[in-house]
């Protein structure tokens, strides 16, 4: 299927939570002109920790290299708080490596003339930013609900119920997470204005949506979601099925 544009973001890759395989398969569905992976591409958080690493990992890897050294494709990668690493490389402004753009914001305007501008996200976290620990406990309860997401889903399995997510569950009943993801978006609609767009596009939250003037792409951890501007314009929430 031809498209203009695939956005995805919080591929994760080197956490065994990261689900690189699905990834692939969606990348086999669609022809594009432009890629969009709106950081946390790689988890050097969770790598400084612990190391995991697999071949379909590197997969990803090869094929957004390759997709790079196209002519009519054109590769952007932005920053993001799990991969921090590249912020350091761009101190200074935006930079190239090979063909590969590395930002940390990107203005996309699209066919219709929507004007979005792309960012990670994890500039909003606002009162977080300023306490480390806050940042240290939330990254760290995110693992943990991970780990008995499994167990719980082991145990589902076996009943022959379907998966369910724990950390999602708690995103939608857990009133301080509804409370912060409000105010983010409210954040996040001000960078807006201050940028003259029309819209703003993020990942880190890990919740995927499409609501007026604010696209998440979610994650390729828990939701394998991503967005798609097709040739008409049009903007979709897309989820691995």
């Amino acid at each position: 299927m031809k498209i203009k544009t695939l956005f995805i973001s919080d591929v994760h890759l080197g956490n065994p939570n990261s689900q690189p395989k699905k990834l692939l398969e969606v990348f086999k569905l669609y022809e594009f002109e432009n890629l969009y992976i709106i950081g946390d591409f790689i988890d050097m958080t969770y790598l400084k920790r612990h190391f995991y690493w697999n071949q379909d990992h590197s997969l990803v890897i090869q094929k957004v290299l390759r997709y790079s050294r196209k002519s009519d494709i054109k590769v952007t990668i932005l920053s993001g708080n799990h991969d921090y690493f590249l912020r350091n490389l761009i101190d200074e402004g935006n930079i190239n490596i090979g063909n590969i753009k590395i930002s940390d914001k990107e203005i996309y305007t699209t066919i219709k003339g929507e004007k979005i501008l792309i960012v990670h996200g994890d500039c909003f976290d606002g009162f977080i930013k300023t306490h480390p620990f806050l940042y240290w406990l939330g990254d760290n309860s995110y693992e943990l609900s991970m780990k008995l997401n499994k167990i719980i889903n082991f145990f589902r399995k076996l009943c022959k119920l379907q998966y369910w997510s724990l950390s999602a569950y708690l995103k939608t009943k857990v009133k301080d997470v509804i409370k912060f993801l409000t105010e983010y978006k409210k954040q996040s609609l001000i960078e807006v204005k201050n940028n003259d767009c029309d819209s703003i596009m993020m990942g880190h939250t890990h919740s995927p949506c499409i609501e007026p003037k604010y696209y998440n792409t979610g994650d390729w951890v828990e939701s394998c979601s991503y967005i798609i501007e097709n040739l008409d314009g049009s903007i979709e929430l897309k989820f691995y099925k």
